[in-house]
């Protein structure tokens, strides 16, 4: 009874200390972000708009935020407001895109936009 007592015991100490461990490693651990920005060499940051619906040109725009040419952000509505409204113009979807990669080059995280950016862009004004 008492070797079954110290082998349980034995299993809490082992579970208990691999926590531990995990809980010391970054939460961002396989975030291709986060591997870019470790590396030495500094990250490209770029941008690409698009129609939204190809076969729709009033449909309005979206971007995509790349780093490095690899997709990072995937952007096909205005963040921030409920629903799938696209931007009514390739200018107002590339003034959040400048704002969100000025937001990446300075490591704030998350690279979100609040509806008082939006505003300030007048991204909001049709």
């Amino acid at each position: 009874m008492v070797r079954y007592l110290l082998y349980f015991i034995f299993i809490i100490l082992v579970s208990c200390s691999s926590q531990t461990e995990k809980a010391d490693q970054p939460l961002v651990q396989n975030n291709n972000l986060a591997q870019t920005v470790a590396s030495s060499a500094t990250p490209n940051f770029s941008s690409q708009f698009f129609l939204v619906d190809s076969l729709n040109p009033k449909s309005g725009f979206g971007y995509n935020i790349l780093i490095d040419g690899d997709l990072f952000i995937h952007q096909n509505s205005i963040p921030s407001l409920p629903g799938n409204t696209a931007f009514s113009s390739q200018e107002k979807a590339e003034l959040v895109a400048n704002l969100v990669i000025h937001k990446l080059k300075n490591n704030i995280m998350p690279p979100s936009v609040s509806k008082q950016e939006l505003d300030s862009l007048k991204i909001l004004i049709p």
